[in-house]
């Protein structure tokens, strides 16, 4: 995309979106019919499955698999095309309004699709893909309006702490979660995973479900937060 202006981005943004949600619709599926959105009935499934069999995240399906691919793509050109907005020239100001606007336009334009092409991530259907993007720029446009209009950054520092050691806490957050799950022993008389203990132990013990649930995942990132904080403080910051 290197040799594409703006407007030629957009065209292949909505192109890939577009492209996507006829092969989805319809093309038929031998067995299932066209339009079928269904975990084994959809087109990316059976791509996947003719293609990839013994290679998918679950027997029949795999959200990242090949036909998905392109949603994703037009999902990276739109924060390509928010780069090209943010390096514009114009000023700061103006930007931020542009943000907002962007993204108010995308919800709504991706939640009137979800009535054709329902918001689904596992399938990343391109109304899922606008949705998003437009959640994601009204996020961005709140934080380019309080840090880069009105100059307000301490509250920001944590995002900061974490961005100056991405690649760090990615890895081994993931490296830990592994073990988690893959160090078992055996608990009230069934063999559980660490990360089930602690979930069980620690949160589930005082909590609803789904508030244990929020609760565990928040110990996570402040977890993760403290670490990468060290690293932040002796200036150790790893990259590739």
């Amino acid at each position: 995309m290197i040799h594409f202006d703006m407007r030629g981005v957009i065209w292949w943004t909505v192109g890939l979106l577009l492209g996507y949600w006829a092969a989805m619709m319809l093309i038929p599926v031998p067995g299932y019919g066209y339009g079928n959105l269904g975990v084994e009935g959809n087109l990316a499934a059976y791509i996947d499955s003719a293609l990839l069999q013994g290679h998918m995240w679950k027997e029949n399906w795999d959200p990242e698999g090949l036909l998905s691919t392109i949603p994703a793509i037009a999902s990276t050109l739109s924060g390509v095309l928010t780069g090209q907005l943010l390096r514009s020239g114009k000023d700061r100001s103006v930007l931020a309004g542009w943000l907002f606007t962007i993204g108010w336009i995308a919800i709504l334009i991706g939640l009137f699709w979800s009535i054709l092409f329902p918001i689904n991530k596992a399938l990343w259907t391109s109304s899922y893909v606008v949705f998003t993007s437009g959640a994601a720029l009204q996020f961005l446009g709140f934080c380019y309006f309080l840090i880069d209009v009105k100059g307000y950054t301490k509250w920001a520092k944590p995002a900061v702490v974490y961005g100056m050691n991405a690649i760090a806490v990615f890895v081994l957050s993931g490296i830990l979660a592994r073990i988690l799950i893959y160090t078992k022993f055996p608990y009230g008389g069934e063999t559980i995973s660490a990360k089930s203990w602690i979930y069980q132990n620690m949160f589930l013990s005082w909590a609803e479900p789904i508030n244990a649930s929020l609760a565990f995942a928040l110990s996570n990132v402040l977890f993760w937060l403290a670490a990468m904080w060290f690293l932040y403080q002796r200036k150790i910051f790893i990259k590739i």
